[in-house]
């Protein structure tokens, strides 16, 4: 019997090879083998893998010459890859060849097998290779990565290993890299397609990133006739690869108390980062009225149903006005019987001038005459942002405190004085209604505490005797001028730094009166009091005169006449005053383009500093027909087609998701991988596909051709 050295298997004497599948050793090489690992030096493991050496071969025949026996017998083996550094796109398949080299003096059996992350999708062919000795090969690597999410795009390392059947000691590894390219898909869907209710219903539009790179979308509801709400009517979602994102949407229509049931179509509109195609998914949303039509017709039976309706209808309710221009919307709370208080909001998403909604919510039961506060969006806003201060005189505090608040303001207030304005109403802001401020800005109330308790006269307690001067020593209530003879003396309150309100009320509370007079100032803020006259602390008599300095903000700036200056000329102009800057363009046959045409304000208004001045640039002749200005800029004058324009205005609004959050190499404004500036104009840093900038380029070039001459 023969026991294999390598795993201990008893063998028939006649074995060749050890009956043990997991081993196959050749026998003929065990004692030598198992002699070599004896001999190593001391420390060393005895299961170290051989890649290369020799050993005795088996027995020869008999007869055969005695040198015969002895001739040592070589193992090894040899691994090449033909390309170990592989790109390969998921959904398909790159191939390299492996060649294994038997290196040794015997006929070997050799299994190959591959080893990391994209071991998965590895494929050879053949796996196992009979190699003569001193002969060679070859075997095809295949790897065919699934184009699924969970296939990640960048570099994998991956480790191909050979290994002998017969001996197991006998191995060679090579490695290499694959490159998994990337790739982008969108799955939208909207659930439920179609809705239907008197209230507004919900639906849901879920968003799958089927890529395996991560990607920004933007959702936008929109409806034809612009009769439907969308809650919110925009949104943005950030999707990882196989990630999803559900956004509900609040869909509703116009109130109606009788007629048929109306549908409105809709579409939301998925609109990818990346630039590829938008999806669009379209809904429908039915409107029941409160009534169904065929109640009108019953109008004999229905005299006495719908008395008894009204009769059972709840209060007053907050008409719905989102959606609809400040003006009408005022209208609509008046005729309800309510005060809009106008409340200006920062949104990004609803149009400038637009109604966003009340507060109290609409369809909200409230009194008639009380106030409502009016949300009208101011569009978006970035840095610091001026907002106007909403008018709040005639409310209760409470009221007055939530509108303010929800501007964005911060809010103190202090008593004041008033026979004629009831306790707790607002009397007087500061900055006063009307007046464009900071977000975050301090106004200060002033509120009334009712009319003034009038004090009760005492009559002295003595009379001066027939020697005694008036106002001699020890006498209080005498004027130093003689003017003030017999009254009290007080002292004129320190009020500079307050707001105009608060201070008069101050010297007002100390029985002065007040006159206040403004003066510019460029560091004190408008409203607030500079100085006194009489100085502060100084004695005067009651009922004297106080003479209140009030600043009255930065001196104006007079806007300079810039017409027929070139625009950046203006422009620096403006800037250099203090004045912000907004460009417009407009066309003119007489005018070249690049020149100033007007300004507004007009050139010598007189306006504070920090106003928004709009350009208005000449765009040069117009464009022929069948072309538009581009407008990659305000007054950017290049003609191209329609098509061009509003791939150029989409293009603008996507600008900010194109922009890379965490590369900076190119500045602030480095583009996401797959996106170049459009360089249409000068500075111009939008991030758009490859093609765009070529195209934009060409039409630069074609531009002197496209204008009416």
């Amino acid at each position: 019997m023969r026991d294999c050295s390598t795993c201990g298997t008893t063998n028939s004497p006649d074995a060749e090879f050890c009956v043990n599948p997991q081993c196959r050793t050749y026998l003929g090489w065990a004692t030598s083998a198992a002699a070599a690992v004896r001999e190593q030096p001391s420390g060393a493991r005895a299961d170290t893998p051989v890649t290369a050496g020799v050993a005795p071969g088996p027995p020869g025949p008999v007869g055969a010459p005695a040198g015969a026996q002895g001739n040592p017998q070589r193992y090894g083996v040899h691994l090449a890859i033909e390309q170990n550094q592989l790109t390969v796109d998921p959904g398909s398949a790159v191939v390299t060849t492996l060649t294994v080299h038997n290196t040794g003096t015997r006929v070997e059996e050799f299994e190959l097998g591959v080893a990391g992350p994209m071991r998965p999708f590895a494929h050879l062919e053949p796996a196992v290779l009979s190699v003569f000795p001193d002969d060679r090969a070859t075997a095809v690597l295949r790897f065919a990565p699934p184009r699924d999410p969970r296939t990640r795009a960048g570099q994998a390392p991956f480790l191909v290993g050979v290994r002998s059947r017969v001996n197991a000691r006998v191995s060679d590894s090579g490695s290499g890299t694959l490159t998994i390219g990337s790739f982008t898909d969108v799955r939208a869907a909207l659930r439920p397609e179609t809705s239907r209710g008197r209230k507004a219903g919900t639906h849901t539009v879920t968003i799958t990133n089927a890529g395996n790179v991560p990607l920004a979308v933007q959702i936008v509801l929109t409806d034809r006739t612009g009769t439907l709400t969308f809650q919110p009517p925009r949104a943005v979602a950030q999707l990882t690869p196989g990630g999803a994102a559900d956004t509900p949407v609040l869909i509703g229509g116009e109130r109606k108390w009788f007629g048929r049931t109306e549908s409105h179509a809709f579409t939301a509109q998925v609109d990818r980062a990346d630039g590829g195609a938008p999806v669009t998914l379209n809904g429908v949303r039915n409107q029941v009225p409160v009534f169904p039509w065929w109640v009108p017709v019953a109008a004999a039976v229905l005299l006495a149903l719908t008395l008894a309706v009204v009769a059972l209808l709840p209060g007053d309710k907050v008409p719905s006005v989102a959606g609809k221009s400040r003006a009408d919307a005022e209208r609509a709370l008046q005729e309800a019987g309510y005060r809009p208080v106008y409340v200006p909001k920062v949104d990004a998403g609803i149009p400038f001038g637009q109604a966003i909604g009340t507060e109290p919510r609409a369809n909200e039961e409230l009194d008639r005459g009380s106030p409502v506060n009016l949300h009208v969006s101011i569009g978006p806003c970035e840095g610091e942002c001026l907002i106007e201060v909403p008018n709040v005189l005639g409310l209760p505090l409470a009221d007055a405190q939530k509108a303010l608040e929800q501007a964005e303001f911060g809010v103190r207030h202090f008593e004041q004085q008033s026979p004629e304005i009831a306790k707790g109403m607002v009397i007087a802001s500061t900055p006063v209604a009307g007046e464009q401020k900071a977000r975050g800005s301090e106004v200060a109330l002033a509120v009334s505490s009712g009319p003034a308790s009038t004090p009760t006269s005492a009559g002295p307690t003595s009379s001066a005797g027939p020697g005694d001067d008036k106002g001699g020593p020890g006498k209080e209530g005498t004027g130093t001028d003689g003017t003030g003879e017999g009254k009290e003396q007080v002292p004129v309150p320190d009020v500079a730094g307050l707001p105009e309100a608060e201070a008069v009320a101050k010297i007002r509370e100390k029985g002065l009166t007040a006159t206040t007079v403004g003066k510019p100032d460029d560091t004190v803020a408008k409203g607030i009091v500079l100085a006194v006259e009489p100085a502060a602390k100084t004695m005067v008599a009651a009922g004297s005169a106080v003479t209140v300095t009030v600043s009255s903000g930065p001196k104006p700036i007079e806007v300079p006449g810039l017409a027929g200056k070139p625009k950046a000329e203006a422009i620096t102009k403006l800037e250099a005053l203090g004045l912000k800057t907004k460009v417009g363009g407009k066309a003119s046959a007489t005018v070249a383009a690049g020149t100033v045409l007007s300004t507004a304000p007009a050139g010598g208004a007189q306006v504070r500093p920090g106003t928004e001045v709009t350009v208005v640039v000449s765009q040069g002749p117009s464009c022929k027909s069948g072309f538009v200005f581009r407008l990659a800029a305000p007054d950017d004058p290049v003609c191209v087609l329609p098509a061009t324009a509003d791939r150029t205005k989409n293009e603008n609004e996507q600008a900010k998701y194109r922009v890379s959050t965490t590369d900076h190499r190119y500045g602030p404004d480095t583009c996401v991988q797959g996106f170049v500036w459009r360089e249409a104009v000068p500075n111009d840093h939008v991030c758009v596909p490859t093609q765009s900038r070529t195209d934009a380029a060409a039409d630069n070039a074609a531009d002197k051709d496209r204008h009416v001459k």
